[in-house]
């Protein structure tokens, strides 16, 4: 686990996260469920939830990266940001922990939120790469094992493949689906964003950019 100096944390008593209103300076790229990866120059948003908050205790307090970058937000409801806003969104290792129905609305209001031409960077376990990690020995102690490792230690509910995606975000209005590689983009906003480099060493993750 990260380590941070005592000068680098605010203690957790007290603490209030930094909430979205009228004076909140939004960027035109935004980086959702950022945990403590708060990019410079990028809005940042997580919903401060029992996963961020057990780091926050395990460190000791909150760190000031997090606490003066990161924004306050459900993700999984309505977004408070205009129509066509946004140039570029990023989000990496969230989607596989909602259920598919909440995935729907998630990538909706990142596309209505998006300008036309927007692109969002998903990168996420993907179920072709959790099966050959997970699920290559097909018998029955083992996928009772795996399901551990798999599922409900982290948290994860949902896993995409490819086609699946496409398949949510043509619906949805996305007029372009491009998979691409780990830290890879023709953009160069959205090259070398990704922190999991181990997921791309044993290629668990799919990474793709969808364009409104």
């Amino acid at each position: 686990m990260t380590s941070y100096d005592a000068a680098d944390l605010i203690p957790l008593e007290g603490f209030t996260p930094l909430q979205i209103d009228e004076k909140t300076p939004i960027s035109k790229k935004i980086q959702y469920a950022c945990g403590l990866n708060a990019f410079k120059g990028w809005l940042n948003v997580d919903f401060f939830d029992d996963a961020l908050i057990w780091n926050f205790t395990h460190f000791g307090g909150v760190p000031r990266n997090v606490a003066e970058n990161v924004y306050k937000l459900n993700i999984l409801d309505r977004h408070p940001f205009p129509d066509n806003y946004f140039d570029y969104a990023f989000c990496e290792d969230f989607v596989e922990h909602i259920q598919q129905k909440d995935a729907i609305l998630f990538l909706f209001e990142v596309y209505r939120t998006l300008k036309p031409g927007g692109i969002l960077r998903l990168s996420t376990p993907g179920l072709d790469g959790v099966m050959n990690v997970h699920f290559n020995k097909p018998n029955y102690e083992s996928i009772l094992e795996n399901q551990d490792s798999a599922y409900t230690r982290w948290g994860h509910v949902h896993f995409f493949t490819h086609e699946s995606l496409k398949t949510m975000a043509s619906y949805i209005g996305y007029r372009e689906y491009h998979p691409v590689s780990y830290g890879e983009s023709l953009h160069k906003e959205l090259e070398h964003l990704e922190t999991r480099a181990e997921q791309n060493e044993y290629k668990i993750n799919l990474y793709s950019e969808l364009t409104k």
